[in-house]
């Protein structure tokens, strides 16, 4: 086992102040996905109100990681030898482990490649050496180092659900033309759909992002120890709504937000390329796309190569500015769970949005007023034919969006509710497995 130990501005945690150990794959840094950044600014509100260390598997490929964070007062990393980040290209090192998986194996693809003995023994020991009052396990892919040891816990722990996973990989099987894609995807829903809630059942409380989220794990998983959610927050951007929105002169750029790595983001872009774009283009056919995001597919770099019209960004260090740029955002999802960041992004930055239902799903905002709704071609085509051509509408939605995430969206908001959902656990732990065997 490799173990890298980093402080930072290290004080010893004073007298009465919460002692959290948090677990998670991979750091927050850098925030180029929604999991990244709901988690480092959840993490670096929560800070005022704990002494928080950080318990964060790597893979030993990974380019090394150093220096001080701004979301833990320490920091300990645990390096195995995982699987490369998921890309078409890495088909060939893939290959071999998903045919085994497939006939070997019962777990998840999508959980087993995160499996670490090193971590799972790094947990146990600081989680039972008596220095913290509660252990967080930041998603699903970490859950499975906290089993086999749950009923020598004397502390709480708490699994923070960022998806239901079972339901993405569903809706991506639903939206597949190739038989063979669509089974393996099946297969991995059916899988998910029995091991999440085996995972859950492990800790003294989930906490989901939105309420949908909840209802789901309590109603379809059967789960009781369901705490509630945690809402996603946003910085409005000082700089009020973008020229861009205002005027977008003679030729508009639509943007679309996210990891391109992630199947979800890449199956939206391609039926907005696909299906949408060359509809929009009959009536303005000037219109430009912005992809923002990381590692996009090459399938998709060589299906555009010959637009000059559809950019894709690759990472950026900065998603406003690029946002700015844009006369509004597009959220095409078919897919996903949880909660789109990318939404109040956009609205924070002044940007108005056209969102499928799966795309806001999660998030308390309203149709005609904070943003447009529309599920099919036809009505994601007219929405944003209506956006572009509608000069005051473009802009009030604008400016509702970046009042609604000023009035009911903050990160301070966010890390307050983290700390009110666990402070509702019992004082005295009784473990989930001993609970289950209640008759």
């Amino acid at each position: 086992m490799s173990v890298a130990h980093q402080p930072h501005v290290h004080q010893p945690p004073t007298e009465g102040t919460r002692r959290i150990l948090w677990v998670r794959v991979g750091g927050c840094l850098p925030l180029n996905s929604g999991g990244r950044i709901r988690s480092y600014h959840t993490l670096a509100h929560m800070m005022h109100g704990c002494h928080l260390r950080a318990l964060e598997l790597h893979r030993t490929q990974d380019e090394p990681v150093s220096g001080p964070v701004a979301y833990a007062h320490e920091v300990e990393r645990v390096f195995f030898r995982g699987l490369p980040a998921w890309s078409p290209r890495r088909l060939p090192q893939f290959a071999w482990p998903l045919l085994r998986n497939l006939v070997a194996s019962s777990e998840p693809f999508a959980l087993e490649r995160y499996r670490s003995r090193e971590l799972s023994q790094k947990v146990r020991e600081l989680t039972l050496r008596g220095d913290f009052d509660l252990v967080v396990c930041d998603g699903l892919a970490a859950a499975a180092a906290f089993e086999g040891w749950e009923a020598e816990r004397q502390i709480h722990a708490v699994l923070f659900q960022h998806n239901v996973e079972a339901l993405i990989w569903e809706r991506l099987a639903s939206v597949q033309r190739h038989l063979s894609i669509r089974f393996f995807f099946q297969v991995l829903a059916r899988r998910m759909s029995k091991r999440e809630p085996e995972l859950c059942r492990l800790f003294d409380g989930v906490i989901t992002i939105s309420e949908e989220d909840a209802s789901y794990h309590r109603e379809s998983y059967g789960l009781n120890n369901v705490l509630g959610c945690v809402p996603a927050g946003a910085t409005t951007d000082a700089r009020g709504v973008p020229q861009r929105v205002i005027d977008p002169s003679s030729s508009p750029c639509l943007a679309f937000l996210g990891s391109m790595d992630w199947l979800p983001n890449q199956d939206a872009v391609t039926w907005f390329i696909e299906e949408i774009l060359p509809k929009l283009r009959h009536t303005v056919p000037e219109l430009k796309l912005m992809v923002i995001g990381r590692n996009p597919p090459a399938s998709l770099l060589r299906m555009t190569a010959e637009d000059p019209g559809i950019h894709f960004t690759g990472t950026v260090d900065e998603v406003a500015g690029h946002l700015r740029q844009c006369t509004l955002l597009v959220v095409p999802l078919r897919a996903g769970s949880g909660t789109r960041i990318k939404i109040l992004e956009a609205m924070a930055a002044g940007v108005p949005v056209v969102s499928t239902t799966v795309g806001v799903e999660g998030l308390p905002l309203r149709s005609n007023e904070d943003l447009l709704v529309a599920d099919d071609v036809p009505g994601i085509t007219n929405a944003i034919l209506r956006l572009l051509k509608d000069h005051g509408l473009r802009r009030a939605l604008a400016e509702n969006g970046m009042q609604r995430v000023m009035r009911d969206f903050s990160w301070q908001h966010s890390a307050e509710c983290f700390f009110q959902l666990t402070d509702s656990l019992p004082q005295n732990r009784c473990s989930p497995s001993a609970e289950r065997n209640v008759p």
